[in-house]
């Protein structure tokens, strides 16, 4: 029974996972903080040809492959609605889980020295997002007539999205808003396109290896990291999770939504408000139930 629940929790987890890469604003990392997994995650991916670190991670495996799918379709749905609204419901949402990574170094004593780490955090998906705009960098019809060098791009791309996933408050969505590639990438995935240009399939090979070697050698990274260093990484993530919101918010891709928006579009904007403190108070008092829960029940 308790092997069942392991199995049970693990492909709850991974489907989260799948969710986190595809929905705005969400990291794989910081969902498996509230599940309580991380250390343990970043072992096996450490270990990742260890017989017991396979064994865990099949079933995260699968259940983020069905996370990612379910994922894929319902956020290309609601962005065709309101794609301020989404981003402002996840990125409240990302705001209501920082508790889950403050909680881990709430006993430590705070140095005057973490107030670098935590602006090193703060400066990098900010920075990202302001130079994708200001050198005006346009990705609407590359895929049309893809360059050799995109394919290089996406092996560093692929590389950086699964540094998103490993550590808590990186948005594989954020950076690739930041680059101006998640819609391009969403609307892409039509079997219409693929006929029209298969290399496109070819880039979506480089993403993938670009992000298993990325998920091998940053998961070797990370465990260096927590054993040594443990409270200056956490801080330098609690500076990553406040910029990565603020990205979410200032990127090419919602630059371009505020360029379309007329006289109604203040219905965006307040729904948007309304879902942003709706995804704030939801993560936060769920995070802190769950908490509850697990002290009543030692």
């Amino acid at each position: 029974m308790k092997e069942e629940n392991s199995w049970l929790k693990s492909s709850f987890l991974g489907f989260f996972i799948g969710l986190a890469i595809i929905i705005p604003g969400f990291s794989g990392a910081q969902i498996t903080i509230l599940f309580k997994m991380y250390d343990k995650l970043m072992a096996a991916l450490g270990k990742i040809f260890c017989k017991k670190s396979i064994l865990f991670l099949i079933p995260i495996v699968i259940g983020a492959v069905i996370g990612f799918l379910l994922g894929l379709f319902s956020v290309r749905f609601l962005l065709g609605i309101s794609t301020f609204a989404v981003v402002a419901l996840f990125a409240g949402m990302m705001l209501g889980g920082m508790p889950s990574i403050t909680d881990e170094i709430k006993s430590s004593v705070f140095k005057k020295k973490y107030i670098i780490n935590i602006l090193l955090g703060l400066v990098i998906p900010i920075s990202i997002s302001a130079i994708a705009i200001n050198v005006n960098y346009n990705p609407g019809n590359i895929l049309e007539n893809i360059p050799w060098y995109m394919y290089l791009l996406a092996l560093g791309i692929g590389f950086l999205i699964a540094l998103t996933q490993l550590i808590p408050g990186l948005s594989a969505t954020a950076l690739l808003m930041s680059f101006g590639l998640y819609n391009v990438l969403l609307e892409s995935i039509d079997i219409q396109i693929w006929k029209a240009n298969p290399m496109i399939l070819v880039l979506y090979v480089c993403f993938a290896l670009g992000a298993v070697v990325g998920v091998v050698v940053i998961a070797k990274g990370i465990n260096f990291l927590l054993e040594k260093y443990k409270v200056g990484f956490y801080y330098f993530i609690i500076g990553l999770c406040i910029s990565s919101i603020a990205s979410m918010f200032y990127n090419p891709e919602m630059m371009q939504v505020y360029n379309e928006w007329n006289e109604y579009s203040y219905i965006h904007l307040i729904v948007g408000i309304v879902l942003f403190v709706v995804g704030t108070i939801g993560v936060y008092f769920g995070y802190r139930y769950t908490l509850k829960l697990k002290i009543d029940s030692k």
